[in-house]
């Protein structure tokens, strides 16, 4: 079951926050506002810093960067407890790549914009080192930060996964499905379509997910639908994307022949995730064949004919496609090779 309505504090998220003028594969945080920022971002433009690169429980580099406003000396033992933190987090291999710039809040409005109060981009999370508010901590707003620090390392082609989430919490989801009719805008931050933005709600399940596991109070869902609101089996495929991850199709391999007693040969394929399909049919008969992706209601999806033709197709939420092999001219055998996501 979904989770019902909550209602949190206006000042969580107004969602003043755009995208750069040219995109960049970053999104910004949930039960509050954040924001994006760009690759150009140059170093020189966070506030000064001290420097650490502590060593989690499970022998881990965390690279952690406090604010030199918010702590007069280098503080080993807080820069620790944030190391410890990121490492109790699910998480792979991404956190290595991490930088951790932990803030005052108007430190992170000087480098994520007016009203945010977190962000991420190029494998930099800047987010507030103190609770924002009594009743958001700051650990909820860099759990959800870190949500798209795992999808920026995670695939799910031909989309980008820190848009949509990650390719089997996304196909759990709907993404696709949804996108299509026009009820889900991945990567948008702008006013009107943050809320239904499922890069958002990645990083909300990720941040539950974790609250979830550490037993924690969940922080509030407020600034994404309640569409997106995990159960039990996103919990497992969430959990699933970020410790083993998608990486490529698989493929399947299919023969047959054709003649004029017998013009066509169709396969049902069985496709568990969205994504891209691609079938090629290789022949060395004296034949031309013409090869159909079809979809469980026989709308054509892809097309190509030759003697040795290629196609490709979008898996968007049918859980099975038919191949079809079509004689054209002459006869014999052929063989399909079909990637599938």
């Amino acid at each position: 079951a979904r989770k019902p309505a909550t209602t949190l504090a206006a000042a969580y998220h107004s969602a003043s926050a755009t995208r750069p003028s040219t995109p960049t594969p970053f999104a910004g945080y949930s039960s509050f506002q954040d924001s994006s920022f760009a690759h150009a971002k140059k170093a020189a433009s966070l506030p000064p810093v001290w420097d650490f690169s502590p060593l989690t429980a499970t022998g881990e580099t965390v690279r952690v960067h406090l604010s030199k406003k918010l702590f007069l000396g280098p503080d080993t033992v807080v820069a620790q407890q944030w190391a410890d933190f990121f490492g109790s987090l699910i998480h792979g291999s991404e956190l290595a790549t991490l930088d951790a710039y932990l803030l005052t809040l108007r430190e992170v409005q000087s480098v994520c914009g007016t009203g945010a109060l977190a962000c991420y981009g190029g494998n930099q999370i800047i987010a507030p080192a103190q609770d924002p508010a009594v009743d958001l901590t700051a650990q909820a707003v860099v759990t959800h930060e870190y949500g798209h620090h795992v999808a920026a390392h995670r695939l799910n082609d031909p989309w980008e996964a820190i848009d949509t989430g990650t390719k089997r919490w996304a196909t759990y989801e709907g993404v696709c499905v949804k996108t299509r009719k026009g009820q889900y805008f991945p990567g948008a931050e702008d006013e009107d379509h943050y809320y239904f933005n499922p890069g958002e709600g990645f990083a909300e399940a990720y941040r539950v997910l974790n609250e979830r596991s550490a037993g924690l109070q969940e922080a509030p869902w407020d600034i994404v639908t309640n569409m997106l609101y995990p159960d039990d089996n996103a919990f497992v495929l969430l959990q699933q994307d970020v410790t083993a991850p998608w990486t490529k199709n698989t493929t399947l391999s299919r023969a047959g022949s054709v003649s004029k007693k017998t013009p066509l040969r169709s396969y049902v394929v069985s496709t568990p995730l969205d994504g891209s399909m691609k079938v090629s049919l290789r022949s060395s008969a004296k034949a031309t064949f013409r090869l159909d992706v079809l979809s469980p209601n026989l709308k054509s999806l892809g097309h190509a004919t030759g003697k040795n033709a290629a196609t490709s197709a979008i898996v968007c939420g049918d859980r099975g496609l038919q191949v079809r092999v079509t004689r054209v001219t002459g006869q014999g055998s052929f063989r399909l090779a079909i990637s599938r996501p």
